[in-house]
């Protein structure tokens, strides 16, 4: 499957390829696609996590090089 590095759109859910659905709250645009971050809450139990590298599959799933600061909201 071809991928694509990404802006992801604040607060349009995406869906990860593990299949858990994402809501991008952030995003941290850099000079480069690969160097883009976003902050990304998991739908179905609030995980949040800082996403960068965000790849777009052209099925529409995404994933992203590594991710950092994940943590459950207060």
């Amino acid at each position: 499957m071809d991928r694509t590095y990404i802006t992801p759109i604040v607060n349009q859910t995406y869906t990860n390829r593990n299949g858990s659905e994402y809501r991008c709250t952030s995003v941290a645009e850099a000079i480069r696609p690969c160097e883009t971050t976003a902050l990304f809450t998991r739908v179905r139990d609030g995980w949040s996590l800082q996403a960068h590298g965000i790849l777009q599959y052209d099925d529409g799933t995404i994933e992203w090089n590594y991710s950092t600061g994940g943590h459950w909201p207060r």
